[in-house]
């Protein structure tokens, strides 16, 4: 392996672990995301109510990750990352103790029915099935001559993201906005990714390898992707309560049901 590769994925690795150490803001507070309902009015203008962007300009928010979009917020307010409207947007959100609005914003959206379940929109021409399975192969396995990751290594096989390390749902976003993305991380325009992961990354690549990850991205379902079972911590925790689980167990009388539940949540993890 080429030492400039093994240094990426290094950084890949820990990088996030790292950032999540420092910062790691957990799951939201209960009641955040009704609060956060009253709080997005502005918001849908350009993302829509429904967290579905009516233009590839701007990204889509429903079923976000909790973690990214706060970070991201975050970021915005404090200048980590600049954007000629964010930036604006993110300093007239009213200011409260421990940003608990920001909070109660991240967890509306993040609940919200996902991306990648909506039909697509804005409709555009579909991408040819040749830059289909070439972003399927740069997304999946990478390109070690180039010193491209894995991008799933990351985001997951599905493009679910990962809640904990603040690492984003890409399945369902759009394309126009995921090329944008890794145009301003590859120019340094942005330069928020921990560990500057993203810039290597996005350096590295060339203009048809960006379109082609981001057509991918785009038609990506976790659901379809990663098989059966709970999909993140708010589906096992449905899963358990469901089948009656939680109080058996808060009661110290697990059950084979609950047995069954952990097993699922287990191999989705």
């Amino acid at each position: 392996m080429k030492p400039v590769l093994a240094a990426l994925l290094v950084a890949v690795l820990t990088a996030p672990a790292a950032y999540a150490k420092a910062d790691y803001h957990g799951l939201p507070p209960a009641g955040a995301a009704a609060k956060g309902a009253s709080l997005v009015a502005v918001c849908a203008a350009c993302h829509g109510s429904n967290g579905i962007s009516v233009s590839a300009a701007y990204p889509n928010l429903a079923g976000q990750q909790y973690n990214y979009i706060l970070k991201q917020l975050e970021n915005f307010r404090s200048g980590a990352r600049k954007n000629a409207i964010m930036s604006t947007m993110a300093m007239t959100i009213p200011p409260a103790k421990a940003h608990a609005n920001l909070k109660d914003i991240a967890a509306f959206f993040s609940r919200l029915t996902p991306m990648w379940v909506h039909p697509a929109s804005p409709a555009g021409a579909a991408p040819a099935a040749q830059q289909i399975e070439l972003g399927r192969a740069i997304y999946d396995r990478g390109v070690a001559g180039k010193d491209i990751p894995s991008c799933a290594a990351c985001h997951g096989l599905g493009g679910e993201g990962n809640g904990p390390m603040a690492i984003p749902v890409l399945a369902g976003q759009h394309a126009a906005y995921v090329v944008t993305q890794l145009e301003q991380f590859a120019s340094g325009a942005r330069h928020n990714s921990p560990g500057h992961v993203m810039h290597t990354i996005a350096r590295a690549m060339n203009a048809a390898q960006e379109a082609a990850v981001a057509a991918y991205v785009r038609q990506l379902d976790p659901a379809t992707t990663l098989g059966i079972g709970p999909k993140d911590l708010r589906a096992y925790a449905k899963a358990l309560a469901a089948s009656g689980a939680v109080d058996r167990k808060a009661a110290g009388k697990p059950t084979s049901a609950a047995s069954g539940a952990a097993g699922a949540g287990a191999a989705a993890h």
